[in-house]
């Protein structure tokens, strides 16, 4: 089955639209995260990690694709319901995300608040859908912090859609290259005062944790994506962004990206989270091209756990830790391999079971719902 808008089918004023391989993205994202925060943690637990390797950066990579991929579907599927109905439904697309995100995020809270503390503004604040603000001020315990990127998209999504109240899909374009510039010289105002004043470094926090620009950069290749299905204007950005899909030039993107992902989990890339967006978003477009893609994510077993990759994200520290604190108590100072094909194994596979009984048992229900505010299906 072709993954591109050419394969639309109207049914009862809806139409779908499906890129298959974009599930296996989101496996992979969620992945990345789950085996860097088991590094990560190791520490609290006092528990050896793997000698030589420092994989932080493979979680702020992962979530940095989970942001760039967010940003270009949530544009593409926007354009295209205002390519097939003339107008955008807000209260239907405010409906949608909180029926996908507030039920399992607010179990979360619940359960973290309850049973592992925390204090009475960090829960207001994570209430409020700022727990990235939580987050910078120290507020939040570890085996829930993941909750602050959720705070950052859903900070996102209050303003996004109102980009496309402009008329014309090239102005849409115009105007989202300069909220991302925008963005990049506050960032820059803030570096410099951080140079000169460290009270300001929370700010400087807040602006790294608010990565609106990563998912904006997924925004811009949406249109220009969705421009070269739908023709409705011609640009030189156009024409070049349409030869990226020769088999030549995936290849030259994805060796710069392998190339430049070894050198962001080595080094402390200032703002490295930016090029990993945008070499993301490039990879993920061509993915969108099944047909012509050098590459496929499309496997049952990336398929299932892209579909449950929001509970994996949500949930796996919760598994980690238990898993960690079993290690600490019963396995500590045996064979360092066996130790961690114990970690990664157990905390992988309990992680994807405690997603799965979570998205079956209890997000599907509420998905269900939000299929009757879906004019654009997937």
């Amino acid at each position: 089955m072709s993954d591109t808008p050419s394969s639309e089918v109207p049914v009862k004023n809806k139409t779908r639209v499906f890129f298959p391989n974009l599930n296996g993205v989101r496996a992979l994202a969620a992945l990345m995260v789950v085996v860097s925060h088991i590094e990560l943690h190791k520490i609290l637990f006092h528990v050896r990690r793997i000698p030589g390797v420092d994989l932080l950066n493979f979680g702020k990579a992962g979530v940095s694709i989970f942001f760039a991929l967010s940003g270009f579907l949530i544009t593409y599927l926007l354009l295209e319901e205002r390519r097939n109905f003339t107008t955008i439904n807000f209260k239907g697309f405010y409906i949608r995300r909180l029926l996908r995100i507030w039920p399992l995020y607010f179990l979360v809270v619940a359960i973290g608040f309850s049973f592992f503390g925390g204090s009475t503004n960090a829960l207001l604040l994570s209430v409020l859908f700022l727990p990235n603000l939580a987050f910078c001020l120290q507020m939040l315990p570890a085996i829930y912090d993941p909750i602050w990127s959720i705070g950052t998209e859903e900070q996102f999504y209050i303003f996004h859609p109102h980009f496309f109240r402009i008329k014309k899909t090239e102005h849409i374009l115009y105007a989202l290259c300069i909220f991302i510039i925008c963005i990049w010289a506050l960032q820059l105002v803030v570096d410099h005062l951080v140079t000169n004043h460290p009270v300001y470094l929370p700010l400087h926090q807040l602006m790294y944790y608010s990565r609106f620009d990563n998912m904006m950069i997924g925004a811009v290749i949406a249109v220009l994506y969705h421009n070269k299905k739908h023709p409705q204007f011609d640009l030189k950005i156009q024409k070049l962004f349409n030869k990226i899909f020769r088999k030549r030039y995936q290849m030259v993107i994805m060796n710069i990206f392998l190339i430049y992902l070894v050198i962001y989990l080595l080094y402390d890339v200032a703002h490295g989270d930016v090029l990993i967006a945008l070499f993301a978003s490039l990879l993920i477009v061509n993915l969108c091209e099944t047909e012509n893609a050098i590459f496929s994510f499309d496997y049952k077993i990336l398929h299932y756990v892209g579909n449950i990759s929001y509970g994996m994200y949500l949930l796996h520290k919760f598994v980690l830790f238990l898993v960690l604190y079993l290690v600490q108590r019963y396995l500590t100072q045996g064979n360092l391999v066996t130790e961690n094909i114990i970690i990664y194994g157990s905390t992988i596979a309990l992680t994807v079971a405690v997603a799965s009984a979570s998205y079956y048992g209890y997000e599907k229900p509420f998905l269900s719902i939000k299929k009757r505010f879906q004019k654009i299906t997937q």
